[in-house]
């Protein structure tokens, strides 16, 4: 009888351990979830951090005007290299317009995953008179690359350059960082002009203020 109740002993140890094991996750061991205010953050600068307390730390780390952007397709980790670079893996902006793309970095310092872009609307504003609508798309910078000619100078690095598909957008957990791409389609008269262009990114009521020209 001591013989089985020490075997049952273990098995119940091993079990636990097990669990243990597989539960490697985030545990958030502080209060509960804080509320915030949504908060207006009107000229953020490049490669600076930008704080709204309890959300986020919000870092751009780029912006450029390019005619197209490449994307991994829905439910892909990899670059598709059949044939070298696919159009179906390429968003072009026409010869009429370029694409106005600001990477921005986001440190969730909320206590739960947070997904980004659940609330999330772009619009620029040109000269005081022109709005126009825009988009948002997340990175994976775990998803693979791969290196040839074909993919130009994205060649190597598709993690951080293409987008994925909004299907496959996924939350990040406290103290991890998204990284995003926030956009729209511009006329060229609007991308050559020097009048005054600004970038305006709402996410969860925060109204986030990225000035291309002043």
């Amino acid at each position: 009888m001591k013989k089985i109740l020490s075997v049952l002993l273990v098995l119940a140890m091993l079990l636990g351990c097990s669990a243990a094991m597989a539960d490697m996750g985030v545990q958030v061991i502080g209060g509960p979830e804080t509320e915030t205010e949504p908060v207006s953050l009107d000229d953020i600068k490049l490669n600076a951090e930008a704080e709204i307390e309890g959300y986020a730390v919000i870092t751009p780390t780029s912006f450029a005007f390019t005619d197209y952007l490449g994307t991994y397709r829905a439910g892909a980790t990899s670059p598709s290299y059949w044939n070298g670079y696919h159009e179906s893996e390429r968003y072009k902006s026409g010869e009429e317009a370029e694409y106005a793309i600001l990477k921005v970095d986001f440190l969730n310092t909320t206590t739960i995953p947070k997904d980004y872009l659940a609330q999330c609307e772009v619009k620029f504003v040109f000269d005081d008179k022109y709005e126009y609508g825009g988009w948002a798309y997340q990175y994976n910078y775990n998803n693979s690359t791969y290196s040839d000619s074909k993919f130009g100078t994205d060649s190597g690095c598709q993690n951080t350059e293409w987008v994925i598909n909004p299907a496959d957008n996924f939350s990040i957990d406290p103290m991890y960082a998204g990284h995003y791409c926030f956009g729209g389609t511009l006329p060229n008269a609007v991308v050559n002009s020097k009048a005054p262009l600004s970038m305006v990114i709402t996410i969860d009521g925060n109204e986030i203020t990225y000035n291309i020209r002043k």
